[in-house]
């Protein structure tokens, strides 16, 4: 059997749809079903012992129910104990998602699992997911996988793929902060989720990037939606983009030769996807 925490999120829900399209046995939790901020022990509430625990959930930021500080950071940090204690007393692998955000993105380079992080975080959630990598990685069996931005249905409004889309749709116009220059390395929910099954089937431990091999721009990703969405248009403005020189270029390999995956859903097909669900 294998435990999804977070399944109600957005790669949760595309990753239980695909356990049960392929008929695996499947237990989903959120934080409608069980607190795990405040969970003394999971272990007496589910009596069932899964083979693999892969472990969403998080107080991610983007939701207005978690903002980007210490009081959520604290909350991701009290469910990753949770999940570690619980991993540790069942004795079963146990699959982690972290982010790339954990890189530098200003170092304009690809970046690798082994490539050095920084050595402080501005951001407390990236933070807790470091930390989070530290505690996990201490378990006999795991996988780490270090996430780009999904691409899928139910995206937060405050991310930027969505603005560009519901701008597109509702006022016709997409309007580009700076150049345009500012990079998002964007893999679809379904892809996300087919990397985390073949973790869970998996017997390798160790960290990877579960990235597409290339990177898109702000102004690659209005062109893509405006061919997309009739009668829409974007334009440049002159606000300022604090994040323009923002680098996400992340190597796939080692999902590739260790896990055999790799994306396949392209980004035109998650951005019809998307607009679909709108």
């Amino acid at each position: 059997m294998i435990l999804v925490t977070g399944s109600a999120g957005i790669v949760g829900t595309a990753l239980m749809d695909m356990l049960r399209f392929y008929g695996i046995d499947a237990l989903g939790i959120s934080r409608e079903k069980i607190d795990l901020t405040n969970c003394c022990s999971l272990t007496k509430l589910i009596h069932r012992p899964p083979d693999v625990i892969i472990h969403l959930a998080a107080a991610v930021p983007h939701s207005l129910n978690y903002p980007d500080n210490t009081s959520s950071a604290i909350k991701t940090n009290s469910i990753d104990m949770a999940i570690f204690n619980a991993s540790k007393e069942w004795n079963c692998r146990t699959i982690y998602a972290s982010t790339c955000s954990l890189y530098n993105k200003f170092i304009h380079s690809i970046k690798f699992e082994d490539t050095a992080l920084p050595t402080n975080y501005d951001s407390p959630y990236k933070k807790a997911k470091y930390d989070g990598e530290q505690m996990f990685s201490s378990l006999p069996s795991y996988s780490i996988l270090r996430l780009p931005a999904p691409l899928g249905p139910n995206l937060p409004d405050t991310v930027v793929a969505k603005r560009f889309l519901k701008d597109a749709l509702f006022s016709g116009k997409i309007n580009i902060w700076g150049s345009g220059a500012r990079q998002q390395n964007y893999v679809d929910v379904k892809d996300i989720a087919d990397a985390f099954l073949k973790a869970a089937f998996s017997n390798y431990s160790g960290i990877f990037n579960i990235s597409s091999k290339k990177p898109t721009t702000m102004l690659e990703l209005a062109k893509l939606i405006v061919k997309e969405v009739p009668k829409s248009f974007y334009e440049k403005t002159s606000i300022f983009d604090p994040l323009e020189m923002e680098c996400a270029s992340y190597s796939n390999a080692k999902a590739k030769e260790k896990l055999g995956w790799s994306p396949s859903v392209k980004l035109t097909e998650s951005i019809k996807i998307m607009i679909k669900n709108l």
